[in-house]
């Protein structure tokens, strides 16, 4: 009898190899563990192959969009006129697009497709496919390999150095019950790109919950920077993995900013630095409030020599949120002269909420040097008097306080999605969003 996984992958016209290898997956997934730092889901719960457990109004124009999401838009500043783009009605199909500038960006030598046809056209993505994640890692990777449902390549060819950024922005109107879709970028020799994720308002999505994964090669002395912007609908869990691998003088650079958590986050991020000279550099920030709860989750492997990492996270929360943050820097035998450095820190706006740090650091080669340092508390009662003394009220001076909170995060991320963002944090200060 075909098992899930056998039919999802025949139903997609895919290889017999991926239909094998999503089946060696779902085998594993009743023994697969837990990681340790994510709060943990029922997967037996969810449908693979359903239509969404969300009533949503359907949505075919900005008219029909809920009054809630209406709310928040405008709450945000965000203008009418982009709310088709950010909501994603620009399109209607159950796969992962990019949805601007497609034909300017293959003329300057990248590829860009969905992930199935990238699998069908291209032999040799089988060794990089689902090879940074292998299903053995944890069960969400098994999951995910099992039933990943849609998903998006972006290959920048040798020499190619792109201004513009690439954003995609995912939307499944028809997709499973737990949205699975998978990013594969390739930046090869010399390459330098930035791409965006995501978008700053939340999706309208009919799931409740999200189990996506990106896989990034960053290839000898390519430059790759990822923009990362969630902000969830608050019936949704989810838990995106990212796995990173990164060539000799080859650079990753992450912004993040988790805006909405939903009803729960587990976000999983490695980075591994396999050449010489390769560097790494994480920026997060996350707003957590009312009763949302974020497992956080940031890891940097130092495996060459002269390999260097930095990783700093700033976390806000509010209300009852709960927000857990766990940053690892690792540095092998090999890793001769490599440096690491984590600084994760979060503020609390009242009482009831939580953050709790876990930062670590760990060198078995003598020539290495790693440092972390850690701060929880809330903001200062002086420079809050001080502003207030100055003609601002309690509020505006929190939500300015915040913005400068955040700044050092937030100046790594591109200005157009500033506004929104810097918006978030006032509202959040204020308690109104």
């Amino acid at each position: 009898m075909k098992g899930i996984a056998r039919k999802l992958g025949e139903s997609r016209g895919e290889p017999e190899w991926l239909i094998e290898l999503r089946e060696e997956a779902e085998s594993y997934i009743s023994k697969a563990p837990f990681p340790l730092e994510i709060k943990p889901l029922e997967l037996e719960t969810y449908d693979p192959m359903g239509k969404g457990d969300v009533e949503l109004p359907e949505i075919k124009s900005l008219d029909d969009i809920p009054d809630n999401i209406r709310e928040m838009l405008i709450k945000m500043g965000v203008p009418e006129y982009e709310w088709q783009k950010i909501l994603g009605l620009i399109q209607v199909d159950t796969s992962s697009q990019v949805t601007s500038f497609k034909e300017y960006f293959e003329k300057q030598g990248v590829v860009v497709m969905s992930l199935l046809d990238a699998l069908k056209t291209y032999d040799w993505l089988q060794d990089y496919a689902f090879r940074l994640m292998p299903y053995k890692t944890n069960k969400f990777a098994a999951y995910h390999t099992a039933y990943w449902n849609g998903g998006i390549f972006m290959w920048i060819k040798e020499g190619a150095k792109i201004a513009y950024p690439l954003h995609t922005y995912f939307l499944i109107t028809e997709g499973a019950l737990a949205q699975a879709d998978h990013a594969l970028i390739i930046a090869d020799k010399g390459a330098e790109a930035t791409f965006v994720e995501g978008c700053t308002a939340p999706p309208l999505v009919r799931f409740s919950a999200h189990i996506g994964a990106t896989e990034v090669y960053v290839k000898k002395n390519a430059k790759v920077k990822g923009i990362v912007l969630q902000n969830w609908p608050e019936y949704v869990n989810t838990r995106p993995y990212t796995n990173v691998q990164v060539e000799e003088g080859g650079e990753i650079e992450v912004a993040v900013a988790i805006l909405g958590t939903g009803k729960s986050a587990g976000r999983y991020e490695e980075i591994h630095l396999k050449g010489k000279g390769a560097k790494a550099t994480v920026h997060s920030i996350s707003f957590v409030k009312r009763e949302e709860y974020l497992d956080d989750v940031i890891k940097i492997y130092l495996e060459a020599e002269e390999t260097s990492g930095l990783i700093q996270t700033k976390g806000v929360i509010r209300d009852k949120g709960i927000s857990n943050s766990y940053t690892h820097i690792e540095s092998d035998q090999g890793a001769c002269f490599s440096k690491g450095h984590i600084e994760c820190s979060g503020i609390l706006l009242n009482s009831g909420g939580a953050h709790t740090t876990y930062p670590g650091v760990k060198s078995i080669s003598p020539s290495s040097e790693l440092t972390h340092e850690a701060y929880v508390g809330k903001i200062s009662e002086d420079s809050l008097s001080y502003l207030m003394a100055r003609g601002l009220s309690e509020e505006e001076a929190m939500a300015l306080l915040v913005k400068g909170y955040i700044e050092p995060v937030t100046k790594h991320i591109p200005f157009e999605y500033l506004k929104e963002i810097n918006r978030i944090a006032e509202l959040v200060a204020k308690g109104g969003f």
